[in-house]
Formats: C-alpha cells, structure tokens, sequence
C-alpha cells in the first residue's frame, strides 16, 4: 500500500486538467462515504459548497463564534507565534459529511487602498504558514501554506489526500500564526464540499 500522500502542490505546479480531477474524486470520495455511513442512495444526497459558520462554525475574533459567512479570522490581541485554533474543538452537525481538499489565500483580492494620491493597493505579507486539521483527536494533515506564496496572484494549492470531517465528529482546525503581530487579519478559505441528504439545507 502506498504511502497517503497529504502534502499541499500549488496550483502552478498542477498539471492541465488536475484540479477537475481533484475535485470529482472528493465529491465521489464524500458521496461513497455519506451514502455509505447513513445507509442512503446518492441521489438522496446533494453535494454543495462548505461554509465557514454552519459547517465549521469557524470563530471571527480569538475564541469569539463567527456570525457572518465570511473566510476571515482576526487573531487574539497577543504578540506569540504558534498554532492558534479558528474553531476550538467542534462537532460535524448530523447527517453532514465535510471533505476539504485545498487552501486558497484571499488576501490579494482584499487590499487596503491607500489615502495618499495616486490610490495603491496595499497588501501584508502572509501571517500563517502552516495550516492544521484535527479529526477525531488525530491530526490528519499540516498543510504548508507558504508554497503557494512565491506565484503571485493566484495563491491556492490542492491536495490529492481528502481530509473528511464525519458526521457527528470532533474536529479542530488550527492555523500557525508565523509571525509576533497582534489581532492580524487572516483571509485563508478551506477549499471543500459538504454532503448531506436532499432538504437539509437545499432541495435542487
């Protein structure tokens, strides 16, 4: 059996073709395993994108419940370095299966303009570096965030190794905070989906 390869590859290093690819195995990986685990069809089932507040109920500010479903994290107002968590320690809601597969960085699409003439965009410098997904008290994979940093623009980067959040689970999700600045704004998005049966949140 080979070994389960959990690394992040930047989007840049991906061939043609290979983020579809990515994305059909979660979704048939997800499917197999929600229709399996709750004894449905898959089409019972409805495949839709995961959200930050009613899946992950990931927090806003330090340990404070976000509200708004929204891909950001204000750090605690403290200057330490190390894995800060952005959820506590969660369970997966009932009859929901999350895979997440990929970490894209928003920061680039969200800059501060500038007061002073000519207006510039101005944007930090990445303040996580290494992104931790807790399932079931096991660590399943720490993603290395910054080797998407170095191709401009288009920061994501994809993993052929699903990570999946069960239903009714504990899980924790921690990001590295790399640097000694207080209450920093982090815009990193888990690239996932979510499964659950048909009516629990949508009915296409």
């Amino acid at each position: 059996m080979p070994a389960p390869l959990t690394n992040l590859i930047p989007l840049q290093e991906l061939p043609p073709g290979a983020v579809n690819s990515i994305r059909r195995g979660a979704v048939n990986f997800a499917l197999k395993e929600a229709a399996t685990r709750l004894g449905m069809s898959i089409d019972e089932l409805v495949v839709r994108d995961v959200r930050p507040v009613e899946d992950l109920q990931m927090y806003s500010t330090g340990t404070t419940l976000a509200t708004i479903e929204d891909w950001v994290f204000t750090t605690a107002a403290t200057t330490t370095t190390g894995f800060v968590t952005v959820t506590g320690d969660k369970n997966m809601g009932n009859n929901r299966f999350v895979v997440l597969f990929g970490v894209r960085d928003n920061r680039l699409a969200i800059a501060t303009v500038a007061t002073a003439a000519p207006a510039a965009l101005v944007v930090g410098p990445s303040s996580v570096s290494l992104v931790k997904v807790s399932v079931g008290g096991a660590d399943k994979v720490v993603w290395d965030t910054k080797c998407m940093q170095g191709y401009g623009q288009d920061q994501a980067a994809f993993t052929q190794y699903f990570v999946l959040i069960p239903q009714n689970t504990t899980f924790n999700i921690s990001y590295y905070k790399s640097q000694a600045t207080a209450s920093m704004l982090i815009w990193l998005a888990l690239i996932g989906i979510t499964v659950e049966p048909r009516g629990k949140i949508i009915s296409p």
